[in-house]
């Protein structure tokens, strides 16, 4: 499935020391997460989990994150599904549990699901980098994603954020199989798996990162108190890249979306919001040293 893209994307930036404050004010700058569920009845809520080590903060979605996002979803009496699928090193129940996410999710009316198992279709890929065709849990073709990434580098793509968080939702487990041709296989994901709402998890960031049991984690991680919202995930993850004192020149997989039209990247068609954080020295056009 191929999307027509806005000419400007807006991307909303929120600082606060609390992950309350930082969720509910990025969600206002968006225009309220009212817009996102309106015209859904169910919702999954897609954390990175299984691309970090629990309890290492930084290397995946903070679980104070998830639950204010709970409470903003509880008023709309909407299905909810706190939905990750297994990993190359983490199985989702696992970590799921180690996290406390079904204690979590049954005290807001929420399930978790493992996006590995049940119902699956098999989407097919417009105008395919690399996979013409991608297996995903049907559960995500039939509701509202929210993908709730962690802000973070990457061994092998440089970054991760909203897109990979994406590739880190398809049905198989063996994701690490993909792993050739990489940016190519995210720009495909990205085309069929495309979030209604992207919220990258700043509270604590993974700028200097190494492997702790085959995941990158922080070597420590950096506590930046931001959450950042857009609809765009081209742009969300390009201002995001520019968070981490990256140059989104040279992360590929978001020149290719740019080249095929997934979203915008231009930082000059990015409308960047931001409420008690000083964006300026952080912005990708920006001279680096």
């Amino acid at each position: 499935m191929n999307h027509v893209i806005d000419k400007k994307a807006r991307v909303c930036i929120a600082k606060s020391t609390s992950a309350a404050g930082a969720v509910a004010s990025a969600l206002n700058l968006m225009g309220g997460i009212e817009t996102v569920v309106a015209r859904h009845s169910s919702i999954v809520i897609k954390p990175n989990f299984c691309g970090g080590v629990p309890g290492e903060r930084g290397s995946h979605t903070s679980v104070a994150v998830i639950e204010v996002l709970l409470q903003q979803l509880a008023p709309f009496k909407k299905t909810v599904y706190i939905g990750e699928a297994d990993g190359s090193f983490n199985w989702a129940d696992e970590v799921c549990t180690a996290l406390g996410m079904y204690d979590l999710a049954k005290h807001y009316g929420a399930q978790v699901v493992n996006l590995s198992r049940g119902p699956s279709v098999e989407l097919t890929v417009g105008q395919p980098l690399a996979l013409k065709t991608v297996r995903v849990a049907r559960l995500l073709t039939e509701s509202a994603i929210i993908s709730v990434a962690a802000l973070k580098t990457h061994p092998w793509t440089g970054v991760t954020f909203s897109m990979k968080n994406m590739f880190g939702a398809i049905y198989e487990q063996e994701k690490a199989m993909l792993h050739a041709g990489l940016d190519r296989n995210i720009v495909d994901i990205t085309k069929v798996l495309r979030p209604a709402l992207c919220l990258v998890d700043g509270i604590y960031a993974v700028k200097q990162g190494g492997f702790k049991y085959g995941v990158w984690v922080g070597c420590p991680p950096d506590r930046m108190d931001l959450v950042v919202a857009g609809h765009d995930p081209v742009a969300t993850d390009t201002v995001c890249t520019g968070l981490l004192g990256r140059n989104p020149a040279q992360v590929q997989y978001l020149e290719l979306a740019a080249a095929q039209n997934v979203g915008v990247k231009d930082p000059a068609q990015i409308e960047v919001t931001t409420d008690n954080f000083n964006y300026q020295k952080y912005r990708p056009d920006h001279p680096r040293a």
